[in-house]
Protein backbone atom coordinates (compact mmCIF):
# COMPACT_ATOMS: atom_id res chain seq x y z
CA UNK A 1 0.00 0.00 0.00
CA UNK A 2 1.63 3.23 -1.13
CA UNK A 3 1.63 6.45 0.85
CA UNK A 4 2.48 10.10 0.37
CA UNK A 5 5.59 9.73 2.53
CA UNK A 6 8.67 11.25 0.89
CA UNK A 7 11.39 8.81 -0.19
CA UNK A 8 14.41 8.60 2.06
CA UNK A 9 18.03 8.70 0.95
CA UNK A 10 19.90 5.39 1.01
CA UNK A 11 23.60 4.73 0.47
CA UNK A 12 26.07 1.91 1.06
CA UNK A 13 28.90 2.48 3.54
CA UNK A 14 32.11 0.78 2.44
CA UNK A 15 35.84 0.88 3.00
CA UNK A 16 38.71 -0.27 0.81
CA UNK A 17 39.82 -2.58 3.61
CA UNK A 18 39.44 -6.22 4.60
CA UNK A 19 38.19 -5.28 8.07
CA UNK A 20 35.61 -2.59 7.38
CA UNK A 21 35.06 -0.23 10.30
CA UNK A 22 31.52 -1.40 11.05
CA UNK A 23 32.42 -4.86 12.39
CA UNK A 24 36.05 -5.48 11.47
CA UNK A 25 36.26 -9.18 12.39
CA UNK A 26 33.33 -10.32 10.23
CA UNK A 27 35.57 -10.83 7.20
CA UNK A 28 36.10 -14.22 8.88
CA UNK A 29 32.44 -15.12 8.20
CA UNK A 30 32.30 -17.94 5.60
CA UNK A 31 29.99 -15.90 3.35
CA UNK A 32 32.05 -12.69 3.40
CA UNK A 33 34.20 -11.73 0.38
CA UNK A 34 36.31 -8.90 1.81
CA UNK A 35 39.55 -10.82 1.33
CA UNK A 36 39.06 -9.82 -2.31
CA UNK A 37 39.51 -6.13 -1.44
CA UNK A 38 42.29 -5.79 -4.05
CA UNK A 39 40.12 -7.18 -6.85
CA UNK A 40 38.29 -4.81 -9.18
CA UNK A 41 35.88 -7.63 -10.00
CA UNK A 42 34.76 -7.67 -6.38
CA UNK A 43 34.10 -3.93 -6.38
CA UNK A 44 32.39 -4.08 -9.76
CA UNK A 45 29.88 -6.48 -8.27
CA UNK A 46 29.30 -4.18 -5.28
CA UNK A 47 28.81 -1.10 -7.45
CA UNK A 48 26.52 -2.79 -9.97
CA UNK A 49 24.37 -4.30 -7.21
CA UNK A 50 24.12 -0.88 -5.54
CA UNK A 51 23.14 0.74 -8.83
CA UNK A 52 20.57 -1.92 -9.68
CA UNK A 53 19.10 -1.42 -6.19
CA UNK A 54 18.80 2.30 -7.02
CA UNK A 55 20.91 3.41 -4.07
CA UNK A 56 21.84 7.07 -4.00
CA UNK A 57 25.55 6.54 -3.43
CA UNK A 58 28.44 4.25 -2.60
CA UNK A 59 30.27 5.88 0.30
CA UNK A 60 33.96 5.16 0.95
CA UNK A 61 35.29 5.70 4.47
CA UNK A 62 39.06 5.88 4.83
CA UNK A 63 41.98 6.11 7.27
CA UNK A 64 45.59 7.17 6.75
CA UNK A 65 47.31 5.07 9.39
CA UNK A 66 47.20 1.72 11.14
CA UNK A 67 45.32 1.23 14.40
CA UNK A 68 48.37 0.88 16.64
CA UNK A 69 47.08 1.88 20.07
CA UNK A 70 45.76 -1.46 21.39
CA UNK A 71 48.59 -3.36 23.05
CA UNK A 72 51.02 -0.63 22.05
CA UNK A 73 51.50 -1.76 18.45
CA UNK A 74 49.72 -2.45 15.16
CA UNK A 75 50.06 -6.23 15.60
CA UNK A 76 46.45 -6.84 16.65
CA UNK A 77 45.13 -4.52 13.95
CA UNK A 78 47.04 -6.42 11.29
CA UNK A 79 46.03 -9.80 12.71
CA UNK A 80 42.35 -8.84 12.62
CA UNK A 81 42.62 -6.58 9.53
CA UNK A 82 41.07 -3.69 11.46
CA UNK A 83 40.63 -1.06 8.73
CA UNK A 84 43.62 -2.68 7.05
CA UNK A 85 44.89 -2.78 4.44
CA UNK A 86 43.71 0.74 3.74
CA UNK A 87 43.70 1.14 -0.03
CA UNK A 88 43.11 4.54 -1.62
CA UNK A 89 39.41 5.01 -2.52
CA UNK A 90 40.35 7.71 -5.03
CA UNK A 91 41.78 4.92 -7.17
CA UNK A 92 38.62 2.82 -7.07
CA UNK A 93 36.09 5.48 -8.01
CA UNK A 94 37.15 6.28 -11.60
CA UNK A 95 36.97 2.59 -12.51
CA UNK A 96 33.62 2.12 -10.78
CA UNK A 97 32.21 5.29 -12.30
CA UNK A 98 33.08 3.91 -15.74
CA UNK A 99 31.31 0.64 -14.91
CA UNK A 100 28.11 2.39 -13.79
CA UNK A 101 25.84 5.10 -15.19
CA UNK A 102 23.76 6.38 -12.27
CA UNK A 103 25.41 5.46 -8.98
CA UNK A 104 27.14 8.30 -7.12
CA UNK A 105 30.33 8.00 -5.09
CA UNK A 106 31.36 9.77 -1.88
CA UNK A 107 35.06 9.74 -1.00
CA UNK A 108 36.50 10.44 2.44
CA UNK A 109 39.49 12.78 2.37
CA UNK A 110 41.28 14.67 5.12
CA UNK A 111 41.78 18.42 5.40
CA UNK A 112 44.65 17.76 7.80
CA UNK A 113 46.90 15.73 5.49
CA UNK A 114 45.77 16.77 2.02
CA UNK A 115 46.41 20.07 0.25
CA UNK A 116 43.48 22.10 -1.10
CA UNK A 117 45.07 22.72 -4.50
CA UNK A 118 45.65 19.05 -5.31
CA UNK A 119 42.31 18.09 -3.77
CA UNK A 120 40.45 20.62 -5.88
CA UNK A 121 42.16 19.30 -8.99
CA UNK A 122 41.39 15.67 -8.10
CA UNK A 123 37.73 16.27 -7.23
CA UNK A 124 37.20 18.55 -10.21
CA UNK A 125 38.58 15.88 -12.54
CA UNK A 126 36.45 13.13 -10.98
CA UNK A 127 33.36 15.28 -11.19
CA UNK A 128 33.95 15.75 -14.91
CA UNK A 129 34.63 12.07 -15.58
CA UNK A 130 31.57 10.92 -13.63
CA UNK A 131 29.19 13.59 -14.98
CA UNK A 132 28.76 15.03 -11.51
CA UNK A 133 28.31 11.88 -9.46
CA UNK A 134 30.90 12.77 -6.81
CA UNK A 135 30.74 13.74 -3.15
CA UNK A 136 33.40 14.50 -0.55
CA UNK A 137 33.17 13.30 3.05
CA UNK A 138 35.17 15.98 4.85
CA UNK A 139 37.23 14.72 7.80
CA UNK A 140 39.96 16.21 9.94
CA UNK A 141 41.41 12.77 10.90
CA UNK A 142 42.02 11.36 14.39
CA UNK A 143 44.79 8.74 14.21
CA UNK A 144 48.20 9.54 15.70
CA UNK A 145 49.70 7.01 13.30
CA UNK A 146 48.42 9.12 10.40
CA UNK A 147 50.18 12.19 11.79
CA UNK A 148 53.46 10.29 11.93
CA UNK A 149 52.95 9.07 8.37
CA UNK A 150 52.88 12.70 7.25
CA UNK A 151 56.01 13.77 9.10
CA UNK A 152 54.39 15.16 12.24
CA UNK A 153 55.54 14.28 15.75
CA UNK A 154 51.97 14.24 17.03
CA UNK A 155 48.43 14.81 15.86
CA UNK A 156 47.11 18.36 15.72
CA UNK A 157 44.80 19.29 18.58
CA UNK A 158 41.08 19.11 17.90
CA UNK A 159 40.63 22.89 17.67
CA UNK A 160 43.68 23.25 15.44
CA UNK A 161 42.43 20.58 13.05
CA UNK A 162 39.18 22.47 12.58
CA UNK A 163 40.95 25.81 12.18
CA UNK A 164 42.99 24.27 9.37
CA UNK A 165 39.84 22.72 7.92
CA UNK A 166 38.07 26.08 7.80
CA UNK A 167 40.91 27.65 5.84
CA UNK A 168 41.17 24.55 3.65
CA UNK A 169 37.53 25.01 2.67
CA UNK A 170 38.10 28.68 1.86
CA UNK A 171 40.91 27.76 -0.56
CA UNK A 172 38.89 24.86 -2.00
CA UNK A 173 35.94 27.15 -2.72
CA UNK A 174 38.15 29.89 -4.15
CA UNK A 175 39.60 27.40 -6.61
CA UNK A 176 36.47 25.51 -7.67
CA UNK A 177 33.82 28.20 -7.28
CA UNK A 178 35.73 31.41 -7.90
CA UNK A 179 38.79 31.08 -10.08
CA UNK A 180 36.84 30.27 -13.26
CA UNK A 181 33.84 32.42 -14.19
CA UNK A 182 30.62 30.61 -15.02
CA UNK A 183 30.97 31.55 -18.70
CA UNK A 184 34.75 31.16 -18.87
CA UNK A 185 34.81 28.17 -21.22
CA UNK A 186 34.02 28.97 -24.85
CA UNK A 187 35.59 25.89 -26.42
CA UNK A 188 35.17 27.22 -29.96
CA UNK A 189 37.27 25.84 -32.80
CA UNK A 190 35.96 28.48 -35.20
CA UNK A 191 36.83 31.32 -32.83
CA UNK A 192 40.03 29.58 -31.79
CA UNK A 193 39.17 30.33 -28.15
CA UNK A 194 39.00 27.87 -25.29
CA UNK A 195 38.52 30.27 -22.36
CA UNK A 196 37.56 33.95 -22.32
CA UNK A 197 40.36 36.38 -21.55
CA UNK A 198 40.18 37.60 -17.96
CA UNK A 199 37.62 35.00 -16.92
CA UNK A 200 40.15 32.69 -15.25
CA UNK A 201 41.83 34.42 -12.33
CA UNK A 202 44.45 33.56 -9.70
CA UNK A 203 43.10 33.37 -6.17
CA UNK A 204 46.21 34.78 -4.42
CA UNK A 205 45.38 33.09 -1.11
CA UNK A 206 47.88 33.82 1.66
CA UNK A 207 46.69 32.44 4.99
CA UNK A 208 47.93 30.87 8.20
CA UNK A 209 48.03 27.32 6.81
CA UNK A 210 48.10 27.69 3.02
CA UNK A 211 49.58 29.89 0.32
CA UNK A 212 47.99 29.16 -3.05
CA UNK A 213 48.32 31.33 -6.14
CA UNK A 214 45.80 29.52 -8.33
CA UNK A 215 43.73 29.43 -10.43
CA UNK A 216 42.30 25.91 -10.45
CA UNK A 217 43.74 23.73 -13.18
CA UNK A 218 40.37 22.13 -13.93
CA UNK A 219 37.56 23.92 -15.72
CA UNK A 220 34.18 24.12 -13.96
CA UNK A 221 32.74 20.61 -13.60
CA UNK A 222 29.02 19.72 -13.49
CA UNK A 223 28.83 20.43 -9.75
CA UNK A 224 31.92 22.67 -9.53
CA UNK A 225 32.28 21.69 -5.87
CA UNK A 226 31.53 18.03 -5.01
CA UNK A 227 28.52 17.38 -2.81
CA UNK A 228 29.73 17.93 0.76
CA UNK A 229 29.28 15.31 3.49
CA UNK A 230 30.54 15.60 7.06
CA UNK A 231 30.28 13.54 10.26
CA UNK A 232 31.42 15.80 13.12
CA UNK A 233 29.22 15.61 16.25
CA UNK A 234 31.26 17.61 18.77
CA UNK A 235 30.25 21.26 19.25
CA UNK A 236 33.07 22.31 16.91
CA UNK A 237 32.10 19.61 14.44
CA UNK A 238 28.50 20.80 14.47
CA UNK A 239 29.64 24.35 13.84
CA UNK A 240 31.66 23.16 10.84
CA UNK A 241 28.73 21.09 9.54
CA UNK A 242 26.34 24.00 9.86
CA UNK A 243 28.67 26.13 7.75
CA UNK A 244 29.65 23.63 5.07
CA UNK A 245 27.85 20.26 5.06
CA UNK A 246 25.08 19.39 2.65
CA UNK A 247 24.69 15.94 4.22
CA UNK A 248 25.51 15.14 7.84
CA UNK A 249 26.44 11.52 8.58
CA UNK A 250 25.54 10.36 12.08
CA UNK A 251 26.96 7.28 13.84
CA UNK A 252 24.09 7.48 16.34
CA UNK A 253 21.20 5.22 17.34
CA UNK A 254 18.72 6.96 19.62
CA UNK A 255 16.18 8.85 17.48
CA UNK A 256 15.55 11.50 20.11
CA UNK A 257 19.28 12.18 20.54
CA UNK A 258 19.55 12.44 16.76
CA UNK A 259 16.58 14.81 16.60
CA UNK A 260 18.07 17.08 19.26
CA UNK A 261 21.48 17.12 17.56
CA UNK A 262 19.98 17.88 14.17
CA UNK A 263 17.91 20.69 15.64
CA UNK A 264 21.08 22.21 17.07
CA UNK A 265 22.94 21.95 13.76
CA UNK A 266 20.04 23.45 11.83
CA UNK A 267 19.83 26.37 14.24
CA UNK A 268 23.54 26.94 13.72
CA UNK A 269 22.97 26.78 9.95
CA UNK A 270 20.21 29.38 10.17
CA UNK A 271 22.57 31.63 12.13
CA UNK A 272 25.00 31.66 9.20
CA UNK A 273 22.26 32.28 6.65
CA UNK A 274 21.53 28.76 5.43
CA UNK A 275 17.90 27.63 5.19
CA UNK A 276 17.12 24.47 7.17
CA UNK A 277 16.35 22.44 4.05
CA UNK A 278 19.92 22.80 2.78
CA UNK A 279 21.26 20.51 5.51
CA UNK A 280 20.33 16.86 4.92
CA UNK A 281 21.13 13.99 7.29
CA UNK A 282 21.81 10.26 7.23
CA UNK A 283 22.59 7.72 9.95
CA UNK A 284 24.70 4.60 9.79
CA UNK A 285 22.48 1.52 10.11
CA UNK A 286 22.94 -2.23 10.13
CA UNK A 287 20.27 -4.47 8.69
CA UNK A 288 19.71 -8.17 9.37
CA UNK A 289 16.72 -9.54 7.50
CA UNK A 290 15.26 -12.77 6.16
CA UNK A 291 11.85 -13.95 4.92
CA UNK A 292 10.88 -15.04 8.46
CA UNK A 293 11.73 -13.76 11.93
CA UNK A 294 13.22 -17.13 12.85
CA UNK A 295 15.58 -17.05 9.86
CA UNK A 296 16.56 -13.45 10.67
CA UNK A 297 17.47 -14.54 14.20
CA UNK A 298 19.47 -17.44 12.77
CA UNK A 299 21.44 -14.96 10.63
CA UNK A 300 22.08 -12.88 13.71
CA UNK A 301 23.30 -15.94 15.64
CA UNK A 302 25.62 -16.89 12.79
CA UNK A 303 27.04 -13.37 12.76
CA UNK A 304 27.64 -13.57 16.50
CA UNK A 305 29.50 -16.87 16.08
CA UNK A 306 31.87 -15.19 13.63
CA UNK A 307 32.26 -11.99 15.64
CA UNK A 308 35.40 -11.40 17.73
CA UNK A 309 35.38 -8.72 20.41
CA UNK A 310 39.14 -8.16 20.40
CA UNK A 311 38.99 -6.77 16.87
CA UNK A 312 36.37 -4.27 17.98
CA UNK A 313 38.49 -3.25 20.98
CA UNK A 314 41.38 -2.63 18.59
CA UNK A 315 39.10 -0.38 16.56
CA UNK A 316 37.88 1.47 19.65
CA UNK A 317 41.45 2.01 20.85
CA UNK A 318 42.39 3.51 17.49
CA UNK A 319 39.32 5.74 17.41
CA UNK A 320 39.82 7.11 20.92
CA UNK A 321 43.55 6.78 21.56
CA UNK A 322 42.76 4.66 24.66
CA UNK A 323 44.40 1.24 25.02
CA UNK A 324 41.77 -0.88 26.73
CA UNK A 325 44.26 -3.72 27.18
CA UNK A 326 45.71 -1.70 30.07
CA UNK A 327 42.39 -1.14 31.91
CA UNK A 328 40.58 -3.29 34.45
CA UNK A 329 36.80 -3.48 34.06
CA UNK A 330 36.06 -1.07 36.93
CA UNK A 331 38.49 1.62 35.79
CA UNK A 332 37.01 4.78 34.22
CA UNK A 333 38.48 5.75 30.87
CA UNK A 334 40.51 8.91 30.61
CA UNK A 335 38.91 11.69 28.57
CA UNK A 336 42.24 13.36 27.75
CA UNK A 337 42.41 11.63 24.39
CA UNK A 338 42.80 13.70 21.24
CA UNK A 339 40.78 11.12 19.32
CA UNK A 340 37.01 10.70 19.09
CA UNK A 341 36.21 11.87 22.62
CA UNK A 342 32.46 11.41 22.18
CA UNK A 343 33.15 7.65 22.32
CA UNK A 344 34.57 7.94 25.84
CA UNK A 345 31.64 9.42 27.79
CA UNK A 346 28.26 7.94 28.54
CA UNK A 347 25.61 8.90 26.01
CA UNK A 348 28.35 10.23 23.75
CA UNK A 349 27.97 13.82 24.96
CA UNK A 350 27.64 13.50 28.75
CA UNK A 351 30.24 14.24 31.40
CA UNK A 352 30.56 10.83 33.10
CA UNK A 353 33.29 8.68 31.52
CA UNK A 354 32.67 5.08 30.61
CA UNK A 355 34.55 2.33 32.43
CA UNK A 356 36.53 -0.27 30.53
CA UNK A 357 33.91 -2.80 31.60
CA UNK A 358 31.18 -0.67 30.02
CA UNK A 359 33.03 -0.78 26.71
CA UNK A 360 33.74 -4.50 26.87
CA UNK A 361 30.11 -5.21 27.66
CA UNK A 362 28.97 -3.09 24.74
CA UNK A 363 31.37 -4.81 22.38
CA UNK A 364 30.47 -8.35 23.49
CA UNK A 365 27.67 -8.31 20.92
CA UNK A 366 27.99 -8.09 17.15
CA UNK A 367 25.62 -5.10 17.10
CA UNK A 368 27.80 -3.25 19.66
CA UNK A 369 24.78 -2.30 21.77
CA UNK A 370 24.67 1.34 20.76
CA UNK A 371 24.68 0.83 16.99
CA UNK A 372 21.52 1.39 15.00
CA UNK A 373 20.19 -2.04 14.03
CA UNK A 374 17.08 -2.96 12.07
CA UNK A 375 16.34 -6.69 12.34
CA UNK A 376 13.49 -8.99 11.36
CA UNK A 377 11.39 -9.76 8.32
CA UNK A 378 11.47 -7.27 5.44
CA UNK A 379 8.17 -5.83 6.68
CA UNK A 380 9.56 -5.55 10.21
CA UNK A 381 12.69 -3.78 8.97
CA UNK A 382 10.70 -1.36 6.81
CA UNK A 383 8.46 -0.52 9.77
CA UNK A 384 11.48 0.04 12.03
CA UNK A 385 13.06 2.36 9.46
CA UNK A 386 9.80 4.26 9.00
CA UNK A 387 9.31 4.73 12.75
CA UNK A 388 12.94 5.71 13.37
CA UNK A 389 12.91 8.29 10.57
CA UNK A 390 9.63 9.77 11.81
CA UNK A 391 11.03 10.39 15.31
CA UNK A 392 14.62 11.30 14.41
CA UNK A 393 13.85 13.57 11.46
CA UNK A 394 16.58 11.90 9.42
CA UNK A 395 16.58 12.21 5.64
CA UNK A 396 18.02 8.75 5.10
CA UNK A 397 20.27 5.88 6.10
CA UNK A 398 23.69 4.61 5.14
CA UNK A 399 23.78 0.82 5.21
CA UNK A 400 26.78 -0.46 7.14
CA UNK A 401 27.13 -4.06 5.88
CA UNK A 402 27.89 -6.74 8.42
CA UNK A 403 28.68 -9.31 5.72
CA UNK A 404 29.56 -8.50 2.15
CA UNK A 405 27.88 -9.01 -0.26
CA UNK A 406 25.11 -10.60 1.82
CA UNK A 407 23.96 -7.48 3.71
CA UNK A 408 23.62 -5.47 0.50
CA UNK A 409 21.92 -8.32 -1.37
CA UNK A 410 19.41 -8.83 1.44
CA UNK A 411 18.59 -5.14 1.53
CA UNK A 412 18.20 -4.91 -2.24
CA UNK A 413 16.15 -8.08 -2.68
CA UNK A 414 14.04 -8.11 0.49
CA UNK A 415 13.78 -4.65 2.05
CA UNK A 416 13.71 -2.32 -0.95
CA UNK A 417 10.36 -3.62 -2.27
CA UNK A 418 8.80 -3.06 1.16
CA UNK A 419 10.19 0.48 1.35
CA UNK A 420 9.01 1.27 -2.18
CA UNK A 421 5.53 0.07 -1.27
CA UNK A 422 5.46 2.51 1.65
CA UNK A 423 6.71 5.45 -0.40
CA UNK A 424 10.00 5.48 1.52
CA UNK A 425 12.24 4.48 -1.39
CA UNK A 426 12.38 5.93 -4.87
CA UNK A 427 11.76 3.35 -7.57
CA UNK A 428 12.67 5.83 -10.31
CA UNK A 429 16.17 5.25 -11.74
CA UNK A 430 18.56 7.93 -10.52
CA UNK A 431 19.58 10.66 -12.94
CA UNK A 432 21.59 13.86 -12.88
CA UNK A 433 24.33 14.92 -10.49
CA UNK A 434 24.57 13.83 -6.88
CA UNK A 435 23.79 17.34 -5.68
CA UNK A 436 20.71 17.59 -7.89
CA UNK A 437 19.33 14.54 -6.07
CA UNK A 438 19.98 16.13 -2.68
CA UNK A 439 18.59 19.58 -3.36
CA UNK A 440 14.88 20.31 -3.43
CA UNK A 441 15.27 22.54 -6.49
CA UNK A 442 17.34 19.95 -8.38
CA UNK A 443 20.24 22.33 -8.93
CA UNK A 444 23.69 20.97 -9.75
CA UNK A 445 25.44 23.81 -7.91
CA UNK A 446 25.93 24.87 -4.33
CA UNK A 447 23.02 26.94 -3.05
CA UNK A 448 23.43 30.70 -3.33
CA UNK A 449 23.17 30.89 0.48
CA UNK A 450 26.04 28.43 0.97
CA UNK A 451 29.45 29.45 2.22
CA UNK A 452 31.07 28.32 -1.03
CA UNK A 453 28.80 30.45 -3.21
CA UNK A 454 30.28 33.55 -1.61
CA UNK A 455 33.56 32.89 -3.42
CA UNK A 456 32.15 33.02 -6.95
CA UNK A 457 33.30 35.79 -9.25
CA UNK A 458 31.08 38.79 -8.63
CA UNK A 459 29.88 37.57 -5.22
CA UNK A 460 30.34 39.56 -2.05
CA UNK A 461 32.86 37.61 0.03
CA UNK A 462 32.63 38.49 3.69
CA UNK A 463 34.19 35.43 5.34
CA UNK A 464 37.79 35.90 4.20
Amino acid sequence: MSSSTSPLLFALYEQASVGCGGAPSLWTHPLDDRLQVNSLDRWRNVAITAEEANLDALFFADVLGLYDVYGGSADAALEWAVEAPANDPFMYVPALAALTERLSFVITASTTYEHPFSMARRFGTLDHLSNGRIGWNIVTSYLSSAARNFGMDEMLKHADRYARADEFMDVFYKLLEGSWAADAVVGSKSQKVYARAGSVRPIKHDGEHFRVDGPSLTSPSPQRTPALFQAGWSPRGREFAAKHAEVILLPKKDPQEIAAGLADIKQRALAVGRPVGEVRSMALARIITAPTAIKAQQKYDELQRNYHMEAQLVSYAGDTGIDLSKYADDEPLTTLSNGLTSYVVKGGTGEKPLTAGDVRKKFADVTRGTDLLFIGTPSDVASQIQEHAAVSGLDGYMINPLVSPGSLNDFAELVVPELVDRGLYSAEPKSGTLRSRLRADGSDLLADSSCGAGFRQGAEVSSV
